[in-house]
């Protein structure tokens, strides 16, 4: 495939500038994801298997909530048949690198996960030199946007600078009910190191108990990272989520509150913003 998409750009865009491959978490199979330099006002835009044509030639999806066919575990783009699952993770990293256009090809169905964190996309973007300082709010939110799904909620709220709230409410001895704000001051890795988890027994039916935390009745399968990394995590998502409005969160002069929300509510927020803000 990315012969085929390298043919599609312009000869200065013809080598990736970052390169990762890794095992997908479903799939099972070893998965490359390349990143190529797009121009300005491209847009995060993943390249993938066209699986109705079966030519070779790559499908283009914008990351925008548009493009967004299932929410229930992760967040899954696609057209037609042609699916991509995980995508927030790297959006997030991405958006806490300050980075605005990018092609990224994936030679599979899924972004490879790791360890369930986002270190990897971290540690991948240092290395190619392509992290930048975190952008200043300068979009204005002309008003405030309110979800509400029974006993969770999701706001945005205009303020002058950015910031994501996140509030967990876990029937568990070991997470129970606890909030997390992240701001632009704080290190990007205090989010991008918080690992996803999961049941013990789901884990065990994915093959996952030896790479992933896993919950038990009473704790957790191995050390965190943070004492607080499971809502760590859930800011993680809602950030790569809220990508998905079609620019960097970042940008945007609101604060974000998540009350129990997750991946469906994340994306109807996108599409609120993208309307409010006229993106798309």
């Amino acid at each position: 495939m990315t012969d085929c998409l390298i043919d599609r750009f312009t000869s200065e865009l013809c080598e990736p500038i970052a390169s990762f491959v890794g095992s997908g978490v479903t799939s099972k199979k070893e998965i490359s994801v390349q990143l190529f330099k797009a121009e300005p006002g491209t847009g995060i835009v993943f390249a993938i298997p066209d699986s109705e044509t079966n030519t070779g030639k790559p499908l283009f999806l914008p990351a925008t909530a548009d493009n967004v066919v299932n929410t229930l575990r992760n967040v899954v783009i696609g057209r037609g048949k042609s699916r991509l699952c995980l995508v927030e993770h790297i959006l997030c990293a991405i958006a806490l690198s300050n980075l605005d256009d990018l092609y990224i090809a994936v030679d599979g169905p899924e972004v490879p996960l790791g360890n369930g964190s986002g270190d990897l996309w971290l540690a991948l973007l240092k290395d190619a030199n392509l992290i930048t300082p975190l952008p200043k709010a300068t979009i204005e939110l002309p008003e405030p946007i309110l979800i509400n799904r029974k006993d969770r909620s999701m706001m945005a709220i205009p303020d002058e600078t950015f910031s994501v709230t996140y509030m967990m409410d876990w029937k568990h001895p070991k997470i129970g009910r606890v909030w997390r704000t992240w701001t632009t001051s704080d290190d990007i890795a205090d989010i991008l190191d918080a690992r996803t988890f999961g049941s013990l027994a789901e884990h065990k039916m994915l093959g996952l108990e030896k790479d992933m935390v896993s919950l038990t009745e009473d704790g957790f399968t191995m050390d965190l990272r943070f004492d607080d990394e499971p809502v760590r995590h859930k800011l993680l998502d809602f950030i790569g989520d809220l990508m998905l409005c079609g620019i960097n969160p970042l940008k945007i002069k609101a604060r974000f509150i998540s009350v129990k929300g997750g991946h469906e509510m994340d994306v109807v927020l996108a599409k609120q913003l993208r309307q409010t803000l006229k993106l798309g």
